[in-house]
């Protein structure tokens, strides 16, 4: 007789496959979304650094029983899942809680009902052996504080409330973890059936913006139905990339955006379509829900084999035609001859040489930290806890500090981001709209120059013009301050002064 097992070891392997924090909390917090029944649901996440303790806790859904739980624990098995649920293998959220933390535990009430239940183990994230043992019920006088604030505000609503702690020796930052929550959860966030926070700061949902001179090339599919089944709606769009607010832990890449049940599964999907061929093709961008195809058990991705994917493929490459097609028809507005590159490669270096003697000026002045002090970003190398600096590709891992804060100048901000090197210059035609774009690579950002914006047919050629274009793209994509007009012009001809000098 052969009888199959799985030892409790192959899950403790299995949980490495997230590849941040943010992405296994998420697999926590896509639970409750199947448990909402159409009320409105909030997830409110708490991550204390300085105690090791990270909480994720949802109310107003359905919430937890004993039943519940015991469903919870077990592994690839339990009710059925229907085609509107996010979760569909039975593992995820039990596996991003080893991946997480050594200590788990569970605090919890169906939707109802008024009994309260516990569940805790210090060893989960750890043990090998595989569990037996019971919930305990809990007394309302003994609720944690946030708990028992939900409870007097909403007596009767179901909640879970996950705690981990003795956390495993990941970084994350609160904000990226933030963005990345708005950026999964955008379809959710959007509908106003939830809410999340993080920290107590409320999540917004990522913002794609429509390029306003191209709103009518919009492209609408309706609920279309596909071979072997598949479900496909959405919509196809140009954005203006210049309203985009890029963030740490998270941008925006042109192609399609694949949803399941509201949960962002990926992004630049081509579908068959070169979408890096050309500046402009960078401004398209889709978001497509799809059903009656499952993602991967870690929702990154699709099988893309099946013939289910294979169908959606087909379907979408044709409908993303009229725009790629309209996209390509924009022809350069000007030629770029071969000498204005070389131009505007020297005008690159000049720029590198101006940051690099600001820098060399503001870590004399005490602005800047030394260069040898500073890590790859021009933050301070991470500090375990307790102990020194940890220099590049030495050390032992531990739990560390967050990074040190960005410099609070504008400027400063600016050396610290382009520290590695001030991006290639590319030209291509982007509209009327924008005087420059960052176009995305696979060897890196590069920084286009729109050729059809108005002033470039007459002063395209100087390397004053070209200078001042690289230094408003550097400080204008700056997502981490938003520089009021005035301190834009300043900071603008501070930069120019240097440059004129370098030049010089």
């Amino acid at each position: 007789m052969l009888e199959e097992t799985i030892g409790r070891q192959a899950l403790i392997a299995l949980s490495n496959q997230y590849d941040s924090v943010a992405d296994a909390l998420m697999e926590i917090i896509d639970n409750p979304f199947d448990y909402r029944r159409g009320r409105h649901l909030n997830v409110d996440v708490n991550a204390d650094k300085p105690n090791d303790v990270v909480t994720i806790l949802d109310y107003g859904g359905e919430g937890m029983d004993d039943a519940s739980l015991r469903d919870w624990i077990s592994w690839g098995t339990g009710h059925a899942h229907s085609d509107e649920d996010i979760g569909q293998w039975h593992v995820g959220g039990k596996l991003a809680a080893i991946y997480l933390a050594d200590s788990l535990e569970i605090i919890c009430r169906k939707h109802g009902d008024h009994q309260i239940f516990r569940f805790t183990d210090q060893t989960w994230g750890t043990r090998t052996s595989l569990y037996a043992g019971h919930a305990e019920l809990l007394g309302p006088t003994h609720l944690p504080h946030d708990i028992a604030a939900v409870d007097a505000a909403s007596p009767g609503c179901g909640f879970t409330r996950i705690r981990l702690t003795r956390l495993k020796a990941h970084r994350y930052e609160t904000g990226i973890l933030e963005a990345k929550l708005g950026n999964a959860y955008r379809t959710l966030l959007n509908s106003g059936g939830c809410r999340l926070t993080v920290n107590d700061a409320v999540v917004k949902p990522l913002e794609i913006p429509y390029a306003p001179s191209y709103q009518d090339r919009e492209v609408t599919i309706p609920r279309t139905k596909l071979e072997h089944g598949v479900t496909v709606r959405g919509r196809i769009w140009i954005t203006d990339r210049e309203r985009f607010k890029v963030g740490r832990g998270v941008g925006l890449k042109a192609g399609i955006r694949t949803v399941f049940n509201g949960r962002l599964i990926t992004d630049g999907e081509e579908f068959g379509h070169y979408l890096a061929g050309r500046g402009s093709l960078q401004r398209l961008v889709g978001e497509i829900e799809i059903n009656h195809l499952r993602p991967n058990s870690t929702k990154d991705s699709w099988d893309k084999s099946s013939v289910g994917w294979g169908a959606i493929e087909d379907f979408m490459h044709a409908e993303m035609q009229p725009l790629v097609a309209f996209l390509n028809s924009l022809v350069e507005g000007r030629s770029v001859s071969r000498q204005q590159r070389k131009r505007a490669e020297g005008v690159r270096r000049s720029v590198e040489e101006t940051l690099k003697r600001m820098q060399a000026r503001a870590t004399a002045n005490g602005t800047l930290p030394d260069s040898k002090e500073v890590g790859p970003g021009g933050r301070a190398h991470p500090k375990p806890e307790g102990g020194a600096a940890t220099p590049p590709g030495g050390g032992t891992r531990g739990a560390v500090k967050n990074p040190t804060e960005p410099p609070a100048d504008p400027i400063g901000r600016l050396l610290r981001r382009v520290r590695t090197g001030v991006p290639p210059i590319d030209f291509d035609d982007l509209g009327p709209t924008s005087r420059t774009q960052q176009l995305m690579t696979d060897a890196g950002p590069r920084i286009v120059i729109n050729t059809a914006f108005p002033l470039f047919p007459r002063l395209g050629e100087t390397e004053e013009y070209l200078a001042e274009t690289v230094f408003l793209h550097l400080l204008t994509d700056d997502a981490e301050s938003s520089l009021a007009p005035k301190d834009l012009g300043e900071r603008l001809n501070e930069l120019l002064l240097v440059w004129a000098e370098v030049t010089a």
